[in-house]
């Protein structure tokens, strides 16, 4: 069948109003709706409890169907640990994933439905298990006896941070000794992790080689995430934003999109684009602390966050193109727990802003991750836990990791959302759409005209707030209403309605002559 957010229809009279569908734009550039997943979570194809890159492959269609044009894979390289963000070997898929092959299958198939595949790139350590860590210790230890190096060890010896004597913690770094020998390696995440040296001009060649063969024709990978960004040379931004640019660059190369996480404050992350990667995750939009989740407080009242949040973002980016999200796999979930509508809101709000937006698996039906392991070792289990699909068959779901509690789910699998035209699922459909229709949405210029500007001024009781986005020649004007409680009337004089995203389908926008009377969670778009 035609995934609804390809089709388009020229009558709007077979849609309630507001709810037409819109032809998608084909712009292939690096603005995207991203969706994350965490790997052993998400699709479980072969019923052995793990979710592997053909579980992904098979929904696919689901995917581009609800309208992500993007996915991150958390890492998929081979790992002792089941997060796999410790590779042993960066030329392997991890077994449990599955083969080569069923990637090269995956990123074939997405790229026939219009949606790109980023891996994600933890190039500043490896897991202690790596051969290439054993090679580097081994050279290290004939270096440390006189003998001389072939040129193959001279270069593995240089691949990791070495000290021969315990160091000083300089600004925090960790140092482990190696083995039982007398000399030590840094670890700033785990003792398991060891750091790469990147004073190394082998090391640049090390990752400049992994980028090109999943960049290559054969695989044909569209980018990375860089995790931890700050941890290249611990802490010492200057130094990261020149490794990061010759990162940067190999990926570029391939004409590729880099994201970095850096989870730091805006001045922090403005200094990090000057590295010249695309974008940066904006850490101080995520969260219940981020400009997102705040401009929700006082039953609305604190509305101005939101378009304070989107401007200082789009500041910080500058020339970039700013990665705004709510939550990802080492954080709690955005979803309110029995308040579907402020759960769409939330997304609303997410959709709306400028940039390549990333959705964390999950979060598009309002799976929960409030129950927390009693051992606070565990606690990013319950971020991480299976996704819902069928709650009768059980078709395609994984066992949740090791000493993850039961999820308290507030909402339905995604079978039944699906059918629903009410679920958070169809929500998500609908915002995504838009975002692909129109060009403005996640590249637009935001202004306030005159009248807007009187409405946003923080009036007693008034939660509206409204905004217009400028892109080449196209125009939306957006109404969005941040009460819990009360409706609000928007006089819309000359404009007409786009969509309506509401709060709840069965609490109907009210429409006379030019006035529209928002109900609490609802957003107008508007042209």
């Amino acid at each position: 069948g035609v995934s609804s957010s390809t089709t388009t229809t020229s009558s709007t009279s077979t849609y309630p109003l507001g709810d037409k569908v819109y032809e998608r734009n084909n712009l292939d550039d690096k603005y995207r709706n991203y969706y994350e997943i965490f790997v052993s979570s998400f699709a479980d194809s072969n019923n052995d409890g793990i979710g592997d890159l053909k579980g992904i492959d098979d929904k696919l269609e689901y995917l581009a169907d609800i309208g992500y044009t993007g996915i991150w894979l958390t890492p998929i390289f081979s790992s002792p640990s089941y997060h796999k963000y410790d590779a042993k070997s960066y030329y392997q898929i991890d077994e449990k994933f599955g083969t080569m092959q069923d990637l090269k299958n995956l990123v074939s198939h997405a790229h026939s439905l219009g949606i790109k595949v980023i891996l994600d790139g933890v190039f500043n350590h490896s897991s202690n298990y790596s051969k290439d860590f054993e090679k580097c210790l081994l050279a290290h230890q004939k270096k440390l006896k006189g003998e001389t190096l072939s040129q193959e060890e001279t270069d593995y010896e240089s691949l990791y941070v070495l000290v021969d004597k315990e160091a000083d913690k300089i600004g925090g770094r960790k140092y482990y000794k190696a083995g039982a020998n007398n000399f030590y390696y840094e670890g700033n995440f785990s003792p398991d992790m060891p750091e790469f040296n990147f004073d190394s001009p082998f090391t640049y060649q090390y990752i400049k080689n992994i980028i090109d063969y999943y960049m290559s024709p054969e695989i044909k990978i569209d980018g990375f995430r860089l995790d931890a960004v700050p941890y290249y040379d611990y802490n010492n931004t200057k130094k990261n934003v020149e490794i990061l640019n010759k990162i940067a660059g190999y990926i570029h190369a391939h004409n590729g999109y880099v994201v970095g996480e850096c989870w730091q404050g805006s001045e922090t992350i403005k200094e990090y684009y000057q590295s010249g990667i695309d974008s940066f995750f904006y850490f101080p939009g995520s969260g219940s602390e981020g400009y997102i989740a705040k401009s929700l407080r006082f039953l609305g009242e604190y509305k101005n966050y939101y378009l304070k949040g989107l401007n200082e973002m789009i500041d910080v980016a500058g020339n970039y193109i700013p990665a705004p999200f709510l939550s990802n796999h080492d954080m709690g979930r955005m979803t309110k727990a029995y308040d579907a509508s402020q759960t769409k809101f939330l997304k609303g709000l997410l959709g709306l802003a400028n940039g390549a937006t990333f959705n964390y698996y999950g979060d598009e039906i309002g799976m929960s991750s409030t129950v927390q392991p009693s051992n606070t070792d565990y606690k990013d289990a319950s971020y991480r836990s299976h996704y819902y699909w069928d709650d009768e068959t059980h078709e395609y779901e994984t066992r949740d990791p090791e000493n993850c509690p039961k999820q308290l789910e507030t909402y339905q699998d995604s079978k039944k959302q699906l059918l629903d035209k009410n679920s958070i699922l169809n929500y998500e459909k609908k915002l995504l759409n838009l975002r692909n229709a129109f060009k403005c949405i996640a590249r637009g210029k935001i202004s306030v005209d005159e009248e807007d500007e009187k409405i946003n001024k923080v009036t007693e009781n008034n939660c509206i707030l409204a905004f217009d986005k400028t892109y080449e020649e196209e125009k939306l004007k957006f109404v969005l209403n941040f009460s819990l409680n009360d409706t609000y009337t928007y006089d819309f004089k000359d404009h007409e309605i786009v969509s309506i995203l509401r709060g709840d389908e069965n609490i109907k926008e009210e429409i006379n002559n030019t006035t529209i009377s928002l109900p609490p969670y609802t957003i107008a778009v508007l042209k």
